[in-house]
């Protein structure tokens, strides 16, 4: 136990770094908004990119570990639905609580599964992004479209969210160049594995700058909803997937972390954009944030 907390620990410590900054350091949000910029469009599609285009496929059961992240976040999300009707809230919380409950901060997940787990952590991590990230921002654009369908907000294509996403974008590359056999690319491999051991901790610096805790006492009950399905139901059910297909301790340990981390960061300039409630976002965030610090280190343990 004391070891596993040694290993988790930095992150959390990372995080808090980035409250501290913001607090008092670096109150701009001018500042914070280019330092994200950097990270999205260009340190994390780095990381990806090279783990991505390195990945050894051979003994690897890509289809039941993507089928498993899949399950999860389906279980999830139609449990964090059933709930959210039953208490009736609006078209705008609704969607915001969908979001919260199956959306992940990849940089989180992938932080504590190289830390645990190192190389072989980081292609698992790297594979959990591709499936996810791809998954779930095209689910959650046909879900806040049909639910916001009568709000005025701007309402973005699927094609369109998908080939801009800087992510999913490096993410193909990355796997095109497997495929045709440049998993080292002179100078290119290097130069992204360069860039991309920036990105986690200068993302886990901008998730603790990016957390907000005003307003959060009146979102309990749709905050509780968020937070039940994403680190309850969701990892329990990428657990037993895990298990039923027989994954590998490391495959399921990943799958399991990764289920069990707070929601993506982006969610909440989403609900922004999209005429979601923006603010019981940002109370979700903050919150499952908070939580993880408690939750990901007993996901570890009870998945073994």
């Amino acid at each position: 136990m004391v070891e596993l907390a040694s290993i988790v620990a930095p992150i959390f410590l990372t995080i808090l770094l980035g409250v501290f900054l913001r607090k008092a350091l670096i109150s701009a949000d001018g500042i914070w908004h280019h330092i994200n910029t950097l990270t999205y469009w260009v340190l994390f599609p780095s990381l990806l990119f090279n783990k991505t285009s390195v990945i050894d496929f051979e003994g690897f059961d890509v289809a039941a570990f993507a089928v498993v992240l899949i399950m999860g976040y389906l279980a999830a999300v139609l449990f964090a639905y059933t709930v959210a009707k039953i208490f009736r809230f609006n078209a705008a919380s609704l969607t915001s609580i969908l979001q919260g409950s199956g959306r992940h901060n990849s940089f989180v997940a992938l932080a504590v599964i190289s830390q645990l787990f190192g190389p072989p952590g980081e292609i698992l991590g790297a594979m959990a992004v591709a499936v996810m990230v791809t998954f779930s921002n095209v689910f959650t654009i046909i879900m806040m479209t049909t639910i916001l369908s009568d709000k005025d907000g701007g309402k973005p294509s699927i094609f369109s969210e998908v080939i801009r996403n800087p992510f999913i974008v490096s993410i193909a590359i990355g796997l095109l160049f497997n495929f045709m056999g440049w998993k080292q690319v002179p100078i290119l491999t290097d130069f992204t594995e360069y860039l991309g051991k920036a990105a986690l901790p200068i993302a886990l610096i901008c998730v603790g700058a990016g957390l907000k805790f005003i307003g959060a006492k009146s979102f309990v009950v749709p905050t509780a909803i968020a937070c039940i399905a994403k680190m309850v139901v969701l990892p329990i059910t990428v657990y037993l997937g895990a298990i039923y297909f027989e994954l590998s301790a490391i495959a399921t340990a990943s799958a399991v972390i990764f289920a069990s981390v707070p929601t993506s960061s982006t969610a909440y300039a989403l609900a922004k954009y999209m005429g979601g409630d923006a603010p019981l976002m940002a109370a979700i965030i903050s919150f499952q944030t908070l939580l993880a610090v408690f939750v990901i280190p007993l996901a570890i343990i009870l998945s073994g």
